[in-house]
This record gives C-alpha cells, sequence and structure tokens, in this order.
C-alpha cells in the first residue's frame, strides 16, 4: 500500500507540475467555472452564459462535469480547481492497481500497471487542468466493466448498473460515447451476442429521459461542431490574424508550418508522432498475444480506432484520432500487466518491451513539462502574469466587451471580469464563431465595434500590434508584461 500510495503521490505531481510557482490556468477551465457559478446562481440543465457573444446563451454541453462543479461551494473551487481533474485520474490509477492485482495477483505486476498509468503521457498532459476528460475515462473503465459483468450475469441488478454508468457517460463526454459505442459494436460482432450494443442503447434512452431531452442538445452540439472543421477543415492550424486575407494572408506554407488539410493543423507524420509519443505503451500492446479475451478486444479495439483516425482524414472530422487512445489506456495497461504475469516477468519480451515504454513515457512527460513551462505565447498552463494584471484593471474601467488576441484567453477574462467576450465555440451553432476562427473574417475594431464589444487585449509574442493597423479611433491604455490593452471607442468617447 505504501508503494500505491507514492506512485499516486506521484501522479498527482506530474500532473500538476506544469503549475509550479504559478497561476493555474487551462485551455477550457475557466469555462467550467463560469457554468458552475451559473449553475450554482441558477440549478438545472438550461445553463446560460450570456457573456459569450458568438455562440448561443444557452450551454448545450455535456452537463455532468460541470454541474457537478457547481454543486461545490464556490470558495472551495477557486482554492481548488486546479486539483480536481489530477485527483479523479489519481482515483483511475487506484482503479487500475486494483483490477490488475485481482487480474494477476502479483503485488509487482500490478504496481508495473499503475506506474504505466501514472506516467502515461497523456493522461498526464490532459489531466492538468480543469476538463472533464478524466472524469471521462474514468466512467468509461466503470461503465465498460460493469457492461461485461451484466452481459455474462444477465440479472437485473447488474443490467441497471451498466445502463445507470453508461447513461451517466453519454451526459459526460462525446469521446466517452463514441468509445462506448464502438467498443460494444466490437463485443457484439467478436462474441455474435447483440446484448453490449442493447445494454448501450439502453443506456442513451436513459440518459435522454433522465436529462428531461437535453441530451437532444448535447447531440446537436456535436453536430455543429462536425460541420464547423468539415467546413473550415483546409485553414485549421492557421494563425487568425497573420493567415487571414485581411491582414495580407495567408502566409506561405514554408513560415506558416505544415498544414495538411483535414488534419485541423497537423500533417501526417506530427500526428503519427504525437499519437506513439502521448501512448508509448501500445508499443507493448502491439507485441502482446492477440487474444478474444474483453480486455484485450476493448484496448486494441480503441487503439485500431485512434491509428484509423489519425490516417484516414475524414474521421477526423470527430476530433483527433489520439483522443481515442486516451480511452484505451485502462484496458492497455491491464492487458500488458496479465502478459507480463503470464511470460514470467520484466524479463521476458513483453517485460522488455514495457520497461522501455515506461522510459519513452518518462522522457515523454518530461518534454512535455519543460516544453509546457518555456511556452512564450498562447500560455494554456497557466495565466500570464501580464494578463492577470490586465484582468485586475478592468475593476477601474467603464462598461464594455473585450475581444483577446489569442482568443484562447477570453474565457479568463470572461470569468475574471464577468465583461461579454467575442469568443464562443463551446455551445451551440458555431456560424458566428467564424467570424474569428480559424481565421479573422473581419477588421477586429471593426467587428468589436459592431458587436457592442469596447476593449483589445493583445499579447505581442502572439501577434505585433502593429500588424492590426488600428485605426485612429482606437488608443493604447495599459501595457503589462508582453500584454497591451486598447479602448477601441476612445475617440468617438473623447469627442
Amino acid at each position: 500500500m505504501l508503494a500505491l500510495a507514492v506512485l499516486t503521490a506521484l501522479a498527482f505531481l506530474a500532473r500538476t507540475a506544469v503549475f509550479w510557482k504559478r497561476e493555474p490556468g487551462g485551455v477550457d477551465a475557466w469555462y467550467y467555472l463560469a457554468y458552475a457559478r451559473a449553475f450554482r446562481k441558477k440549478p438545472g440543465l438550461r445553463v446560460r452564459l450570456p457573456e459569450y457573444l458568438l455562440q448561443d446563451e444557452e450551454q448545450s454541453y455535456a452537463p455532468v462535469f460541470p454541474s457537478l462543479l457547481g454543486c461545490l461551494p464556490e470558495a472551495f473551487l477557486k482554492r481548488t480547481y486546479w486539483a480536481i481533474s489530477p485527483a479523479i485520474d489519481c482515483l483511475t490509477l487506484i482503479l487500475v492497481h486494483a483490477f490488475a492485482l485481482r487480474l494477476t495477483n502479483s503485488p509487482e505486476t500490478a504496481l508495473i500497471a499503475a506506474a504505466a498509468y501514472a506516467i502515461s503521457p497523456a493522461m498526464v498532459s490532459e489531466t492538468r487542468a480543469l476538463t472533464p476528460r478524466s472524469l471521462s475515462v474514468l466512467l468509461q473503465a466503470v461503465s465498460l466493466i460493469l457492461l461485461l459483468h451484466a452481459a455474462d450475469a444477465r440479472d437485473a441488478m447488474s443490467i441497471a448498473a451498466a445502463i445507470a454508468a453508461a447513461a451517466v457517460l453519454f451526459l459526460s463526454s462525446a469521446t466517452g460515447l463514441a468509445a462506448y459505442f464502438f467498443v460494444a459494436a466490437v463485443f457484439s460482432a467478436t462474441r455474435t451476442d447483440l446484448v453490449y450494443l442493447m445494454l448501450g442503447i439502453a443506456g442513451l434512452v436513459a440518459a435522454w429521459v433522465l436529462s428531461f431531452g437535453h441530451l437532444g442538445r448535447v447531440f446537436s452540439n456535436y453536430g455543429h461542431a462536425v460541420r464547423f472543421r468539415i467546413r473550415n477543415r483546409r485553414t485549421f492550424g492557421s494563425h487568425p490574424i497573420l493567415d487571414s486575407p485581411l491582414y495580407g494572408g495567408p502566409r506561405e506554407p514554408w513560415s506558416a508550418g505544415a498544414r495538411e488539410p483535414g488534419f485541423l493543423g497537423g500533417g501526417l507524420g506530427p500526428q503519427i508522432v504525437r499519437l506513439i509519443g502521448e501512448h508509448p505503451l501500445v508499443l507493448a500492446l502491439v507485441l502482446t498475444p492477440p487474444s478474444k479475451d474483453p480486455l484485450y478486444v476493448w484496448a486494441a479495439s480503441l487503439a485500431a480506432l485512434a491509428v484509423a483516425g489519425t490516417l484516414a482524414w475524414p474521421l477526423r472530422v470527430f476530433g483527433p484520432g489520439r483522443n481515442f487512445m486516451k480511452s484505451a489506456i485502462f484496458p492497455t495497461v491491464l492487458v500488458v500487466a496479465d502478459a507480463i504475469a503470464k511470460a514470467g516477468g520484466l524479463r521476458s519480451l513483453i517485460g522488455s518491451a514495457t520497461l522501455i515504454a515506461l522510459a519513452a513515457s518518462v522522457a515523454s512527460v518530461a518534454f512535455f513539462v519543460v516544453y509546457m513551462r518555456r511556452k512564450k505565447d498562447e500560455l494554456t498552463a497557466h495565466v500570464p502574469p501580464g494578463l492577470s494584471a490586465l484582468g485586475a484593471r478592468f475593476e477601474a474601467l467603464p462598461p464594455g466587451g473585450v475581444v483577446c488576441l489569442p482568443g484562447g484567453y477570453s474565457d479568463y477574462i470572461a470569468y475574471r471580469t464577468k465583461r461579454p467576450v467575442l469568443w464562443g465555440s463551446h455551445s451551440g451553432s458555431l456560424d458566428k464563431f467564424e467570424l474569428v476562427s480559424p481565421v479573422w473574417r473581419e477588421r477586429v475594431e471593426t467587428a468589436a465595434r459592431r458587436l457592442g464589444v469596447r476593449y483589445l487585449i493583445v499579447e505581442r509574442a502572439h501577434v505585433d500590434p502593429a500588424v492590426l493597423a488600428l485605426d485612429t479611433g482606437c488608443a493604447a491604455i495599459a501595457h503589462e508584461d508582453g500584454f497591451d490593452l486598447f479602448d477601441l471607442r476612445a475617440y468617438s468617447v473623447s469627442a
């Protein structure tokens, strides 16, 4: 137990290392906090966030995770939000150890499985911030385990538990839902038994009923995201300003970096490198003897789906293929642990491959932490000091919305200042969001004024304000550690 406690502590530290001596952040963390705040004021499934000007006001995001956050006291959430996703992932690690111990009856092999999960690069990178992905991985593991048990037991209690777990998963994550049904379909095909798919469909119906039809809005949300990716697949990966025709773009490929149509901003080579780099243990899975064991089928089917989603660009409209590899980590570590136990330990071929994969995982995690801590612009791991300082300045400024460059900082500003932001992408139709993504389709100050937005925050490392060539109605009013704040209506106000 002491060894497991040490591994769990190390896993938590690995997932939070990027925050050391910095204000924790995250790509969507501030959106979930804003959702939780709105939910806390008016609990229910019809949560409204009017501060986002480029998306639907009523939120249609999968509701379980942000609603659970809304059940926590706000003061507690403000202090601990950065630790929630890493802590949930550590619970999954403990579950991995418990199942590996039961599967192999070997404490040493169970610790190897737990260690493999603890230093999985994909989980370290994905659970560093407040996101539903760690909860999705945990719920998917539990729901598929209960699915297998219900299909074997066929008793009412097991079936009810499997359906309930599936319903909660479906209301938590799009990737989790897709992975669940793909695995259930493979189970039904390989075992010639439709019960797996039927239980999944029953879970879908239960989710619809329990959410009073809100699941339909969640599906509609996913549909909007897919259509947005299809429409803009040739410009994913573009710089929103430098590649905009309004500002002299698009740039030549040699200066803009490789962009391959349909690959969401990265060519095939980089996508494959990232796929393997985030999940080195898949190399050990390849060396595991094929089996009809459900754990192997579970792991192998999701790994195959991840590879297919990377190689076949049409599948990438549903998101990066590597997302499904994250869903495969739980069964993969169990399959590899079982193979090591049956092969006689770490001195076997599969044992040696696992050690190499663990070493590669450590190297990948170290690279990720160093890269994130050295990154100079579009920071997603922590809040830049300059942005935080400008956020504080808004308390003394006249009313008015805000546009941020890069746009990813908008979530922080919306949550911190409670002001409207020229941003969206989280909920509903993305038609309005195409104004700013993948590239700007209207001059920044023109679009801002048309939509009632007064202030502009620019990170100079992202784009030189001179490139924007703001008109004479704009004025710089503050500068903080690499960030500039502009009043886009300074001329009209002074006049």
